[in-house]
């Protein structure tokens, strides 16, 4: 019963702020930037940490801006993702258009009925970019997302997430789902940089200056379609505006060894986080096994 509540409450809260128009919500991310970064000091010690020992190279001078508009970040993406929740795609689509080359790249593959896995990284408004890519190919749309331990609000989000179309797999769970996408040709949106902890079969490297494991299943998905990987580069103008630009990762997964696959998303997701760091999530634990968090 206190679970339905919390969500009937929390789903009011959300359906309320979804209203709003954007020179509203932009007011309301200042002030839960107020709060995070000014008030609660909401893991401060945890993205101390991660950029002190990730970006080592950062002075003083440098460090705490990167910091300070990382807080701003996270706290226009909170608002962002609850819009996101009822936003309607037309206006998604202006929001978070995807470049010209990339359309191309989407309809060639459409057109060859290939499969494609996409490769994100915690950066930007990725949430937004898993809503909006199906919109652009015909093939069957699928994203990967680990399952909230709260089911009633998981069931909600979920509902929301696929309302475009996309079917969302729980790959610890959803083994059935995971065998459709042999059943056609599709595209597969896969955030590869949360932390595998608790895994045996890893892929160790090194990233951002520090010993890092990755999840090895967007390998082994591409392998098992023969997919085209592309990673996704999202640009972030301003509040709640992005570009998506699609980089190919390899158009011949199975000519390469393995770990490669990674290695080369893992170089791309590194380049975009040195080229505006504040934009990736640093209040993940993602080194848990190795920092002092």
């Amino acid at each position: 019963m206190f679970a339905k509540i919390a969500q009937l409450i929390l789903v009011v809260l959300f359906r309320c702020i979804a209203l709003l128009p954007f020179s509203i919500l932009y007011f309301f991310s200042k002030v839960i930037y107020f709060l995070l970064f000014g008030l609660l000091n909401y893991r401060r010690y945890v993205v101390n940490i991660n950029l002190n020992y990730a970006l080592p190279y950062l002075s003083g001078e440098k460090f705490q801006p990167i910091a300070r508009n990382f807080y701003k970040h996270l706290s226009e993406l909170i608002i962002e993702i609850i819009k996101g929740l009822y936003i309607p795609i037309d206006e998604l689509a202006r929001r978070i258009p995807v470049d010209e080359a990339s359309l191309q790249l989407l309809e060639t593959y459409s057109t060859q009925n290939r499969n494609v896995v996409l490769m994100l990284g915690h950066y930007g408004n990725w949430e937004w970019a898993l809503l909006i890519i199906g919109r652009y190919i015909k093939l069957k749309a699928f994203s990967l997302y680990t399952g909230l331990s709260f089911k009633e609000m998981d069931d909600y989000l979920l509902k929301k997430r696929q309302r475009f179309g996309a079917t969302m797999i729980d790959a610890t769970k959803d083994k059935n789902k995971l065998r459709q996408l042999k059943e056609q040709a599709s595209i597969i949106a896969i955030v590869g940089d949360q932390s595998p902890t608790g895994r045996n079969k890893v892929y160790p490297t090194k990233f951002l200056n520090l010993d890092t494991t990755f999840f090895i299943g967007g390998e082994k998905i591409a392998k098992d379609l023969d997919a085209a990987v592309l990673f996704v580069n999202i640009k972030k103008i301003s509040f709640a505006k992005y570009k998506i630009y699609l980089e190919l990762i390899t158009d011949d997964i199975q000519s390469i060894k393995s770990g490669q696959m990674i290695e080369l998303y893992k170089n791309k997701l590194e380049t975009q986080i040195m080229a505006h760091p504040e934009y990736w999530m640093w209040s993940h634990r993602r080194w848990k096994n190795i920092l002092p968090y």
